[in-house]
């Protein structure tokens, strides 16, 4: 039984300890910070809001996302990040009840203690962790079908970042007759024809299939097999290698193939959840954008000719369902006539352009786009239900005729339409115009495989500071 659930006892048990050090925490910041005694009740007003604040703020934050094989250096990054906005609001409460009676001091040094003694204990419990991973509680055995360089350094992440959580118990010939990755020859203990049987004998949790084509049919015996043996399967581009190592990708990212029991029933409620969601959003956000937005389009008025918005045909894929997006102008009225001219100083690959010193942006759309201001009228599109606030990035539809299959093949970036189009998503707060094609729609994948309510309040926590810092824009 404590094999069989130690993943959820451990992550029980990571969030019982933070909470019982986070109020430890506000007693000794007290002590220390007054040389005659008091009593913690004396501070009972931030006491309360930091209890109420503390788990939908970890929630938000991601710090309990995958939290079982997350690395040590992962859980550092979220436990900095969950500091820095435990301060932000606990100062903004303070200010908001007039709490001047309460020492600034004591916040201070309860923050930087609770920050040393989280990540004191994250470490601890981590080693622990690791340890009852080599021993068999709550690691998978698993397979990797592919016997390529590309599925040998595939291992070489999953063993690097994961450690003991995955054990590789060999690799499986894909039946295509190629050469094979001389690290692998011996560890090869079969083909397609013995993945059943592989299954049962080696207790198989996972299976990776590494591979720069979806094509299913090709993959069909090995997807039986597992759905037989209620085994998980994933597909895994070759373009994995840096995903890999980003902070929000807590998990290998690619695309499940097997059919996960009540799954449909999860994403219609979801769909729904999420879209209420989104009409808070945009309610809340609407009182601060909409004068914000009429100050923009007065800007963009008098600066240059031309319509206040730009609108375009976009869809997730080729041959997707299309719809008419909306930005504020941030180009001369013949950019797209320029687009052509300029396609060979592409910086980007696929069916994105990017240049960082596109001549068809105005100065006053330079900033805007800098800053993602130009966003802004995409609330229309989230208001007819076009859009959703956190998804997948929509594409022109004249610019996936520059898509080359071969790059990327069409089978892969297609999946990106099990979602909603968003304004913001994973790959803008990791990277946005800096990443490749491939790599965007990588991200997208993880995001949908991984989608819910929290990873969309994280997804915007994140964004907020990318936004600011106008990371990656151009």
């Amino acid at each position: 039984m404590l094999k069989r659930n130690w993943h959820y006892i451990y992550t029980a048990l990571v969030i019982l300890i933070d909470f019982i050090l986070l109020n430890l925490s506000f007693i000794l910041a007290i002590y220390l910070r007054f040389s005659e005694l008091r009593s913690p009740l004396d501070y009972w007003q931030p006491w309360v809001f930091i209890n109420v604040l503390f788990f939908p703020l970890a929630l938000a934050l991601g710090v309990y996302r995958n939290i079982f094989n997350s690395s040590l250096d992962n859980q550092k990054i979220h436990l900095k990040k969950f500091t820095y906005y435990l301060a932000l609001f606990i100062m903004s409460y303070l200010f908001m009840i007039k709490g001047h009676q309460y020492s600034r001091g004591v916040v201070v040094i309860f923050l930087m203690t609770q920050y040393v003694l989280l990540e004191l204990a994250h470490s601890i419990l981590n080693r622990i962790n690791r340890h009852m991973f080599r021993k068999g509680y709550g690691s998978k055995n698993v397979l990797i079908v592919g016997t390529d360089v590309s599925a040998s350094r595939f291992a070489e992440h999953l063993q690097d970042l994961y450690g003991d959580y995955y054990k590789i118990q060999g690799f499986i010939a894909n039946g295509t007759p190629h050469r094979h990755d001389p690290m692998i020859i011996p560890r090869i203990v079969g083909k397609y024809e013995n993945v059943e049987e592989l299954i049962s004998t080696s207790d198989i949790k996972e299976v990776f299939i590494v591979s720069d084509s979806m094509m299913q049919k090709k993959y069909e015996p090995i997807r039986k097999a597992c759905e037989a043996h209620h085994v998980n399967v994933k597909m895994v581009s070759p373009y994995i290698k840096n995903l890999m190592h980003q902070i929000k990708v807590k998990d290998v990212t690619g695309v499940p193939l097997t059919t996960v029991n009540g799954r449909k029933r999860y994403d219609y409620w979801n769909a729904k959840l999420k879209r209420a969601f989104d009409l808070v959003v945009v309610l809340l956000a609407g009182t601060v954008l909409l004068p914000v937005g009429l100050i923009i389009a007065l800007l963009i008025k008098l600066t240059s000719k031309g319509p206040v918005f730009f609108k375009q045909k976009r869809a997730l894929y080729k041959g997707g369902p299309e719809f008419w997006f909306y930005k504020f102008r941030t180009m001369y009225e013949n950019a797209d006539e320029l687009k052509e001219k300029y396609w060979s100083q592409n910086e980007t690959n696929g069916a994105l352009f990017k240049m960082k010193k596109d001549p068809r942006v105005t100065p006053i759309g330079r900033f805007l786009r800098k800053y993602s201001l130009d966003e802004i009228p995409q609330f229309i599109n989230v208001l007819k239900g076009e859009m959703s606030i956190v998804g997948p990035r929509p594409l022109p539809v004249s610019d996936f005729n520059k898509l080359q299959n071969g790059s990327i093949n069409y089978d892969w970036y297609q999946k990106r339409g099990k979602a909603k189009p968003g304004i913001t998503g994973l790959w803008q707060i990791s990277g946005r115009s800096n990443l490749s094609f491939e790599e965007m729609c990588l991200l997208d994948l993880y995001y949908i495989e991984n989608q819910s309510i929290f990873f969309d309040l994280e997804i915007l926590f994140e964004t907020i500071p990318v936004v600011f810092m106008g990371k990656g824009a151009y």
